[in-house]
This record gives structure tokens, C-alpha cells and sequence, in this order.
């Protein structure tokens, strides 16, 4: 008898001791029987339990428990009344009696978060640890956050964001990025970035990335890439390594849209070089003209001192011819006077920009000419003529002082005969003005194109001022064309007019013939 009481003692102690320890830790413990019926808890099992634990005894089934928990808003994403509340219940319970491999976290109660697992013991007991894993759920909710609004921002920033592995290896590309290189950021994950890189830069790729060190983590390059319409963009491209000691753990490599820097920046050389021309025209222009105007000042003043002797002394035979003098020197200095003002007026760039049928301009300029081509029995062929965008009355100009000095440098005795048309390139279009008069010696191509640059001084044969060229190089260049003299082509002169090119154009030549008699 005293052999049973120790053992009863024995038992009680032991079980004394289990239930001081299952009230020592801060995990949930129950166990249920094969029946489901709870038979053994800690006071941390009820603590967990939330209100439902208030009510918790022993004998109770895990689904009065399930239940109840329910009853009392302990699962907090199942609305209570909800047609999805019994499946979840149910599902719940099923997961309990098949407890093998169900390890499950969920939201309980107002805040709390608890890690559920049921594991049957070999007696065919079911024992259920509960574990508040609030704080852990909510760093990792935080984690998530976090990871959610960092992608978010990759995705939204208008950068290109590629990160790397030390061997190459995409690990991750914005959708920027992958918009970039035409295709899908799961087709560049997990490839190498040689595989869409451009092969023109691949070594410079390559050289890049073997560059980085502890010492030098960051590059920078700009590289040009060709888009699918056939575009320049370039981009800036900064590599950023990430190490792990010595080693590389990975690289970031973020490139930025830097083409209209870029722009500005040859928009500025542009300028440069532009201002820079324009100032040695500037030089060269107020050389020429002090010359040019200073000859008939000195031809008035010389002359006008003759007037004044042949008065003193009484000898007046002259007289008459020293006056003539000063008269055509003085309507000399006019016409040079309204040429330059003519020629000032030209802008460098044009204001009144529209698309020009170059036809139309070359018609009004005819009409203008109209008694010049009579007087010189001009034949004048016109072929096809390509539209063009620009000011229709500088073009009117031009046209008439290319077309006005075919005719006026014509050959003695001989007719003039000027043919016009155009020619077009993918990027250009040309007015081609062609005589068979005199010519010009090739040695003047360019010289025939500055202020008052004559090359027939005697202007009882071939009038004028020697501004004509020099203005119809103005009216190219304001819109941002070229003139040239042909120098292989004879007989005759033969100039062309280069424009940027006009969409709507016409490429071939067909000729009709405008002939004034």
C-alpha cells in the first residue's frame, strides 16, 4: 500500500513539476485527445486565446474551441456572418486533424498575429503550440512595405535601374529599363547583360565592370543608342558596386536619358561656331564696305576740289565733266548706301516660317523679271521644283538675283538661257540655277559671294553693285541652307541652293519649258 502512494506521490510531483513548467513559458501549450477534446493547457494557451480564453475548460473540443474563437471576433479577417466563415471554419478543423505539415500563421484578435502548429503524438494525441509571433509579423509586414514602395519607386523614378551579380547575371531591371532594350523585364532576369547589350559597347561593358574596386566602387560613361525609329538617345550610365570585402556582391547600374543635354550642348557649339563665322563676316564685311564707300567719297571730294580751282581760276571748260563726276559718284554711294540697307535687313534667321512651293517663288520671280527676259531674249526651262520651309518673300528674292544675274551675264551677242529646277536627297533639297552665259572663274567660289565683290569692274557693261550673291547667300543661310558655285560645270555658272529637306517633295524631273520673246 505505501508502494502506491510513493508512485501516486511520484505522478503528482511529476506532474506538478510539467504544469510549473508549461506556466514558465510564453508559448501556447495544449494537448487534445484522440477525441479532440482539450485536456491539457497553460495559462499562456488561454492568455493567446484572446477573449475566447475566458471561457476556456477542459473537455472542450477543438471545434467548440474554433468556434468560439470565431464567436468572439478572434479571426479578424473572417467577417462573423459571412458565407465564407463555415468554409473557413471547416477548413480550419480539417487542418487540425491532419496536423503533419500544417504550420500556420494568421491574424488574431485586434492586433495580434500567432503562429499555429498541431503535431499528433504517438498515442495518437494532438499537441498545439501557440506562438505570439506579433512582432516578427509586423517587421516583415513592415519588410514588405517597404520592399512594395522601393519597387515602386524603381519602377516610377525615370531612370534605368539594372542590378547585377558578379558574374553578369540580371537580377533585376525596372520596366524602364526593359522598355529601353525592347522586350519584358522576365526576359532579361537571370540572363547575362552582355545578352542585350549593344555590341559596339559590350568591351567597354565588360572594362566598366572589372573596373570597380573597393577603392573605385563608381563609373560613369555616356553611350549613344540607336532606337527603334531609328533615333540617337544617349544615355549616362553610373555603376555602383556593392561589396563584400574585397569582393563584389553585386553591382547597381542606373542609366539617365541625357539626350537633350546632349542637344544643348551641340545647340551651344553650334551657336559658337556661328558666332564665331559671324564675327569674321562682321570684320571682313566692315572692311570691304569702308573700302567700297570710301571710293566714291574721295572720287566727290577730289573732284569737288577741281570745281573749286576751275572757279578760282577762271577756267570753266571742265567744269561740266568734274560735276558729272561728283553727280555719278554720288548716285554710286546711293545705290551702295540702299544695297547695304537691303542687305541688313536680311535676318540671320527667319521669322515668318512656312512650307514654300519653290514653283511658286520661282514664277513670281519671272514675273518680276519680266522685261529683263524680254530685253534679253532669254529661254528659261523650268523642271521640277521640291517644296521647301521658309519665308516665300526672301525666296522670291533669292530666286530673282540667281535667275536676274543668269540673264545679265549672258554671252555678247547670244541669247541667255537659264534652266531651274531641283534635285532631292533623304535629308535635302536643292534649287539648281543654271546659265550658259560667261561663267565664273572657279578660283572665285568664294569670293564671289562677299559684300560688293565684283568681278566685271566696268558697269557700263554689267550693271550693278556686287551685292546680288552676297544677298542670296544671306537668304540661304537664314534659312539654314547653303549656296555654292558649281566649278565642274560649263558652260555658263551654275549655282545650288541647299535646304534642309521638306517632307512633301517631288523626286523626279520633268521639264517644261517658259520662254518669254
Amino acid at each position: 500500500m505505501s508502494g502506491v502512494l510513493e508512485l501516486e506521490r511520484e505522478r503528482q510531483e511529476a506532474r506538478d513539476m510539467l504544469h510549473a513548467a508549461l506556466e514558465t513559458i510564453s508559448e501556447g501549450f495544449a494537448i487534445f485527445d484522440r477525441e479532440e477534446r482539450l485536456i491539457l493547457f497553460n495559462s499562456a494557451y488561454r492568455e493567446l486565446s484572446g477573449k475566447a480564453g475566458a471561457t476556456l475548460r477542459k473537455g472542450m473540443t477543438a471545434q467548440d474551441i474554433f468556434q468560439l474563437a470565431y464567436e468572439t471576433g478572434g479571426y479578424r479577417d473572417i467577417a462573423p456572418g459571412s458565407e465564407e466563415a463555415a468554409a473557413w471554419l471547416a477548413q480550419r478543423l480539417a487542418d487540425f486533424r491532419n496536423p503533419a505539415s500544417h504550420t500556420r500563421i494568421f491574424p488574431y484578435g485586434e492586433t495580434r498575429w500567432i503562429r499555429a502548429e498541431d503535431r499528433r503524438a504517438s498515442d495518437g494525441n494532438i499537441v498545439s503550440l501557440r506562438v505570439d509571433v506579433t512582432e516578427l509579423q509586423q517587421a516583415a509586414i513592415a519588410l514588405e512595405r517597404q520592399r512594395r514602395e522601393y519597387h515602386a519607386l524603381l519602377q516610377n523614378v525615370p531612370d534605368l535601374v539594372c542590378r547585377l551579380s558578379p558574374d553578369r547575371t540580371v537580377l533585376f531591371v525596372n520596366d524602364k529599363y526593359a522598355s529601353f532594350f525592347g522586350t519584358t523585364a522576365d526576359a532579361l532576369i537571370g540572363a547575362d547583360v552582355l545578352d542585350h547589350v549593344p555590341e559596339e559597347i559590350r568591351q567597354k561593358t565588360i572594362d566598366d565592370l572589372a573596373g570597380l574596386t573597393p577603392d573605385e566602387p563608381i563609373r560613369t560613361n555616356e553611350t549613344p543608342h540607336v532606337q527603334r525609329d531609328g533615333s540617337i538617345c544617349w544615355i549616362h550610365w553610373t555603376l555602383v558596386a556593392v561589396f563584400d570585402g574585397r569582393k563584389v556582391a553585386e553591382v547597381v547600374s542606373v542609366g539617365r536619358d541625357i539626350s537633350d543635354i546632349k542637344k544643348q550642348q551641340r545647340r551651344v557649339e553650334e551657336q559658337t561656331i556661328e558666332l564665331q563665322r559671324k564675327n569674321e563676316a562682321l570684320n571682313q564685311f566692315t572692311a570691304t564696305v569702308s573700302h567700297d564707300l570710301k571710293a566714291p567719297l574721295r572720287h566727290i571730294a577730289m573732284f569737288s576740289d577741281m570745281i573749286a580751282e576751275d572757279i578760282l581760276s577762271g577756267e570753266t571748260d571742265e567744269l561740266q565733266q568734274h560735276a558729272d563726276y561728283v553727280r555719278k559718284s554720288a548716285l554710286r554711294m546711293q545705290r551702295l548706301v540702299d544695297s547695304l540697307l537691303e542687305y541688313s535687313q536680311i535676318a540671320y534667321q527667319i521669322a515668318n516660317r512656312q512650307g514654300v512651293e519653290l514653283r511658286n517663288v520661282v514664277d513670281e520671280a519671272l514675273q518680276l523679271l519680266d522685261g529683263h527676259i524680254r530685253d534679253a531674249d532669254a529661254q528659261i526651262e523650268i523642271g521640277e521644283l521640291p517644296k521647301v520651309v521658309g519665308d516665300p518673300e526672301l525666296l522670291k528674292r533669292l530666286a530673282q538675283n540667281l535667275i536676274g544675274n543668269a540673264i545679265k551675264y549672258r554671252k555678247t551677242g547670244a541669247p541667255a538661257k537659264v534652266r531651274i529646277y531641283g534635285r532631292q536627297a533623304s535629308d535635302i533639297a536643292d534649287l539648281v540655277i543654271e546659265d550658259e552665259g560667261i561663267g565664273v572663274d572657279p578660283k572665285f567660289e568664294r569670293k564671289i559671294f562677299d559684300v560688293f565683290q565684283r568681278l566685271h569692274p566696268d558697269e557700263s557693261v554689267y550693271k550693278g553693285t556686287g551685292i546680288g550673291l552676297a544677298l542670296a547667300k544671306r537668304i540661304a543661310e537664314s534659312h539654314g541652307g547653303t549656296i555654292s558655285l558649281d566649278t565642274e560645270y560649263g558652260p555658263g555658272a551654275r549655282f545650288v541652293v541647299t535646304f534642309p529637306i521638306s517632307p512633301a517633295s517631288p523626286r523626279n524631273q520633268s521639264w517644261a519649258t517658259h520662254q518669254k520673246s
